[in-house]
Protein backbone atom coordinates (compact mmCIF):
# COMPACT_ATOMS: atom_id res chain seq x y z
CA UNK A 1 0.00 0.00 0.00
CA UNK A 2 2.70 2.13 0.60
CA UNK A 3 4.55 1.31 -2.11
CA UNK A 4 1.28 1.97 -4.29
CA UNK A 5 1.12 6.02 -2.50
CA UNK A 6 4.63 6.63 -3.16
CA UNK A 7 4.10 5.88 -6.73
CA UNK A 8 0.95 7.97 -7.21
CA UNK A 9 3.01 10.68 -5.33
CA UNK A 10 5.90 10.30 -7.70
CA UNK A 11 3.78 10.66 -11.09
CA UNK A 12 1.43 13.53 -9.16
CA UNK A 13 5.16 15.56 -8.43
CA UNK A 14 6.27 14.39 -12.34
CA UNK A 15 3.01 16.14 -13.60
CA UNK A 16 3.53 18.98 -11.59
CA UNK A 17 7.12 19.97 -12.73
CA UNK A 18 5.75 19.66 -16.42
CA UNK A 19 2.99 22.16 -15.44
CA UNK A 20 5.94 24.71 -14.08
CA UNK A 21 6.30 24.92 -17.94
CA UNK A 22 3.68 27.81 -19.68
CA UNK A 23 3.95 30.85 -22.38
CA UNK A 24 6.13 33.15 -20.62
CA UNK A 25 8.01 30.28 -18.56
CA UNK A 26 9.08 27.95 -21.37
CA UNK A 27 12.98 27.46 -20.03
CA UNK A 28 13.20 27.12 -16.27
CA UNK A 29 16.58 25.79 -13.82
CA UNK A 30 16.36 23.37 -11.39
CA UNK A 31 16.06 25.41 -9.04
CA UNK A 32 13.55 27.26 -10.64
CA UNK A 33 11.45 24.22 -11.02
CA UNK A 34 12.26 23.25 -6.85
CA UNK A 35 11.18 26.42 -5.59
CA UNK A 36 7.74 26.62 -7.65
CA UNK A 37 6.30 23.13 -6.28
CA UNK A 38 7.95 23.40 -3.05
CA UNK A 39 10.04 20.42 -3.49
CA UNK A 40 13.57 19.42 -2.03
CA UNK A 41 16.06 19.66 -4.58
CA UNK A 42 17.18 15.67 -4.28
CA UNK A 43 13.75 15.00 -5.35
CA UNK A 44 13.32 17.51 -8.16
CA UNK A 45 16.63 16.33 -9.56
CA UNK A 46 16.08 12.99 -9.36
CA UNK A 47 12.36 13.17 -11.24
CA UNK A 48 13.83 15.92 -14.00
CA UNK A 49 16.57 13.54 -14.86
CA UNK A 50 14.33 10.78 -15.40
CA UNK A 51 11.85 13.41 -17.04
CA UNK A 52 14.77 14.68 -19.67
CA UNK A 53 15.71 10.33 -20.03
CA UNK A 54 12.23 9.99 -21.63
CA UNK A 55 12.30 12.72 -23.14
CA UNK A 56 9.51 14.48 -21.47
CA UNK A 57 11.99 16.79 -20.72
CA UNK A 58 15.08 18.88 -22.27
CA UNK A 59 18.47 20.51 -21.00
CA UNK A 60 20.29 23.50 -22.84
CA UNK A 61 23.93 22.80 -23.05
CA UNK A 62 25.16 26.07 -23.01
CA UNK A 63 22.22 27.45 -20.05
CA UNK A 64 21.54 23.93 -18.12
CA UNK A 65 17.88 25.29 -18.35
CA UNK A 66 15.10 22.75 -19.01
CA UNK A 67 12.20 23.33 -21.37
CA UNK A 68 9.26 21.00 -22.62
CA UNK A 69 10.79 18.12 -24.76
CA UNK A 70 9.69 16.25 -28.40
CA UNK A 71 7.87 13.47 -26.63
CA UNK A 72 4.96 16.62 -24.71
CA UNK A 73 5.17 17.39 -28.94
CA UNK A 74 4.18 13.66 -29.78
CA UNK A 75 1.62 13.61 -27.70
CA UNK A 76 0.05 17.17 -28.34
CA UNK A 77 -0.15 16.29 -31.96
CA UNK A 78 -2.08 12.99 -31.36
CA UNK A 79 -4.80 15.00 -29.16
CA UNK A 80 -4.91 17.63 -31.67
CA UNK A 81 -5.40 14.96 -34.49
CA UNK A 82 -8.38 13.73 -31.65
CA UNK A 83 -10.15 17.12 -31.22
CA UNK A 84 -13.68 17.60 -33.19
CA UNK A 85 -13.68 21.02 -32.56
CA UNK A 86 -17.55 21.01 -33.07
CA UNK A 87 -18.17 19.18 -30.38
CA UNK A 88 -16.23 21.51 -27.80
CA UNK A 89 -17.73 24.75 -29.59
CA UNK A 90 -21.28 23.68 -29.48
CA UNK A 91 -22.22 23.82 -25.63
CA UNK A 92 -20.82 27.68 -25.85
CA UNK A 93 -22.76 28.24 -29.12
CA UNK A 94 -25.79 26.64 -27.34
CA UNK A 95 -25.63 29.41 -24.50
CA UNK A 96 -24.91 32.21 -27.09
CA UNK A 97 -27.97 31.26 -28.92
CA UNK A 98 -29.94 30.82 -25.58
CA UNK A 99 -28.82 34.43 -24.55
CA UNK A 100 -30.69 36.20 -27.69
CA UNK A 101 -32.36 33.87 -29.54
CA UNK A 102 -30.03 34.05 -32.88
CA UNK A 103 -28.50 32.02 -35.34
CA UNK A 104 -25.01 31.02 -33.85
CA UNK A 105 -22.74 29.30 -36.70
CA UNK A 106 -18.93 27.81 -36.91
CA UNK A 107 -16.85 28.25 -39.80
CA UNK A 108 -13.84 26.89 -40.66
CA UNK A 109 -11.44 27.60 -44.09
CA UNK A 110 -11.74 24.82 -46.66
CA UNK A 111 -9.53 25.65 -50.16
CA UNK A 112 -10.28 29.27 -50.61
CA UNK A 113 -13.84 29.64 -49.04
CA UNK A 114 -15.45 28.87 -45.73
CA UNK A 115 -17.69 26.37 -44.77
CA UNK A 116 -20.55 26.38 -42.27
CA UNK A 117 -19.50 23.09 -39.34
CA UNK A 118 -21.84 23.72 -37.23
CA UNK A 119 -24.99 25.50 -36.58
CA UNK A 120 -27.52 26.70 -33.76
CA UNK A 121 -30.40 27.93 -35.50
CA UNK A 122 -33.09 30.69 -34.00
CA UNK A 123 -36.49 29.86 -33.11
CA UNK A 124 -38.19 33.07 -34.20
CA UNK A 125 -40.22 33.12 -37.43
CA UNK A 126 -37.83 36.14 -39.02
CA UNK A 127 -34.22 34.33 -39.16
CA UNK A 128 -31.55 33.82 -41.66
CA UNK A 129 -31.27 30.28 -42.22
CA UNK A 130 -27.98 28.61 -42.82
CA UNK A 131 -26.95 25.24 -43.32
CA UNK A 132 -23.70 23.13 -41.69
CA UNK A 133 -22.20 22.66 -45.67
CA UNK A 134 -23.00 25.96 -46.49
CA UNK A 135 -19.60 27.40 -48.15
CA UNK A 136 -18.80 31.35 -48.87
CA UNK A 137 -16.25 33.42 -50.15
CA UNK A 138 -13.53 34.51 -47.52
CA UNK A 139 -13.86 37.88 -48.54
CA UNK A 140 -17.52 38.86 -47.78
CA UNK A 141 -19.15 38.47 -44.60
CA UNK A 142 -18.11 38.70 -41.06
CA UNK A 143 -16.95 35.10 -40.21
CA UNK A 144 -15.34 34.83 -44.24
CA UNK A 145 -13.22 37.95 -42.66
CA UNK A 146 -12.21 36.79 -39.49
CA UNK A 147 -10.80 33.63 -41.31
CA UNK A 148 -8.90 35.69 -44.56
CA UNK A 149 -7.44 38.08 -41.29
CA UNK A 150 -5.42 35.49 -40.37
CA UNK A 151 -4.32 33.64 -43.41
CA UNK A 152 -0.91 33.74 -44.92
CA UNK A 153 0.13 37.44 -45.80
CA UNK A 154 0.80 36.23 -49.40
CA UNK A 155 -2.48 34.52 -49.59
CA UNK A 156 -4.90 36.82 -48.59
CA UNK A 157 -3.29 39.38 -50.64
CA UNK A 158 -4.26 36.80 -53.55
CA UNK A 159 -7.87 36.81 -52.44
CA UNK A 160 -8.64 40.31 -51.73
CA UNK A 161 -6.99 40.97 -55.16
CA UNK A 162 -9.23 39.04 -56.86
CA UNK A 163 -12.04 40.20 -54.83
CA UNK A 164 -11.17 43.42 -53.48
CA UNK A 165 -14.19 43.68 -51.30
CA UNK A 166 -12.46 44.09 -48.22
CA UNK A 167 -8.67 45.71 -47.77
CA UNK A 168 -5.64 45.20 -45.83
CA UNK A 169 -6.36 48.25 -43.64
CA UNK A 170 -9.70 46.50 -42.82
CA UNK A 171 -8.45 43.46 -41.63
CA UNK A 172 -5.19 45.11 -39.55
CA UNK A 173 -8.37 46.47 -37.86
CA UNK A 174 -10.42 43.50 -37.08
CA UNK A 175 -7.17 41.41 -35.73
CA UNK A 176 -6.53 44.58 -33.23
CA UNK A 177 -10.42 44.73 -32.08
CA UNK A 178 -10.41 40.75 -32.56
CA UNK A 179 -14.32 41.01 -34.25
CA UNK A 180 -16.04 42.27 -36.99
CA UNK A 181 -19.83 42.82 -38.05
CA UNK A 182 -21.29 42.90 -41.59
CA UNK A 183 -24.28 44.39 -42.19
CA UNK A 184 -26.35 43.28 -45.29
CA UNK A 185 -23.01 42.56 -47.16
CA UNK A 186 -23.64 39.37 -48.51
CA UNK A 187 -27.44 39.63 -47.89
CA UNK A 188 -29.57 43.18 -47.53
CA UNK A 189 -31.15 43.26 -44.43
CA UNK A 190 -28.83 40.28 -42.41
CA UNK A 191 -26.81 41.52 -40.23
CA UNK A 192 -23.72 39.37 -38.24
CA UNK A 193 -21.08 39.60 -35.45
CA UNK A 194 -17.99 37.38 -35.97
CA UNK A 195 -14.83 36.92 -33.77
CA UNK A 196 -12.04 34.49 -34.37
CA UNK A 197 -11.52 30.76 -32.52
CA UNK A 198 -7.69 29.56 -31.44
CA UNK A 199 -5.92 27.17 -30.66
CA UNK A 200 -3.38 25.75 -28.12
CA UNK A 201 -0.37 26.69 -30.27
CA UNK A 202 -2.35 30.19 -31.08
CA UNK A 203 -3.46 29.25 -34.64
CA UNK A 204 -7.09 30.60 -35.85
CA UNK A 205 -9.08 27.74 -36.51
CA UNK A 206 -12.39 29.22 -36.71
CA UNK A 207 -14.92 31.58 -36.73
CA UNK A 208 -18.04 32.03 -34.10
CA UNK A 209 -20.47 34.27 -35.88
CA UNK A 210 -24.28 35.57 -34.88
CA UNK A 211 -26.52 36.54 -37.34
CA UNK A 212 -29.89 37.72 -38.19
CA UNK A 213 -32.51 40.17 -39.21
CA UNK A 214 -30.73 44.21 -39.13
CA UNK A 215 -33.45 45.41 -37.41
CA UNK A 216 -32.74 43.45 -33.97
CA UNK A 217 -29.05 43.83 -34.19
CA UNK A 218 -29.67 47.88 -34.09
CA UNK A 219 -29.54 49.95 -30.98
CA UNK A 220 -28.03 50.39 -27.61
CA UNK A 221 -28.17 46.64 -27.30
CA UNK A 222 -25.41 45.83 -30.58
CA UNK A 223 -22.33 46.37 -27.72
CA UNK A 224 -23.23 44.11 -25.78
CA UNK A 225 -23.73 41.66 -28.67
CA UNK A 226 -20.19 42.01 -29.98
CA UNK A 227 -19.29 41.71 -26.67
CA UNK A 228 -20.86 37.97 -25.91
CA UNK A 229 -19.52 37.04 -29.20
CA UNK A 230 -16.22 37.80 -28.20
CA UNK A 231 -16.71 36.67 -24.49
CA UNK A 232 -18.10 32.93 -26.60
CA UNK A 233 -15.25 33.09 -28.70
CA UNK A 234 -12.73 33.01 -26.14
CA UNK A 235 -14.54 30.42 -24.48
CA UNK A 236 -14.53 27.98 -27.11
CA UNK A 237 -10.45 28.59 -27.77
CA UNK A 238 -9.47 28.42 -24.22
CA UNK A 239 -11.94 24.81 -24.40
CA UNK A 240 -9.18 24.08 -26.97
CA UNK A 241 -6.35 24.91 -25.34
CA UNK A 242 -5.78 28.30 -25.84
CA UNK A 243 -3.94 30.24 -22.45
CA UNK A 244 -3.04 34.02 -22.53
CA UNK A 245 0.56 34.68 -22.26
Amino acid sequence: MIEKEDSVRAVERALDILDCFAPGQLELSLTDIAARINLAMSTTSRIVSTLEKRNYLSRSKETLRYALGPKIAQISALGFSNVDIRKIALPFMRDLNRIYDEGVSLYVVQDDERICVERVESSRPLRRVINVGDRHLLTRGAAGRVLLAYLPEEKRRKLVEMDPFTTEEALEELRRSGYTVSLGEREEGVSSIAAPVWNARREVVAALAMSGPSVRFEGSGFTDKIAKVKKHADLISEALGRRER
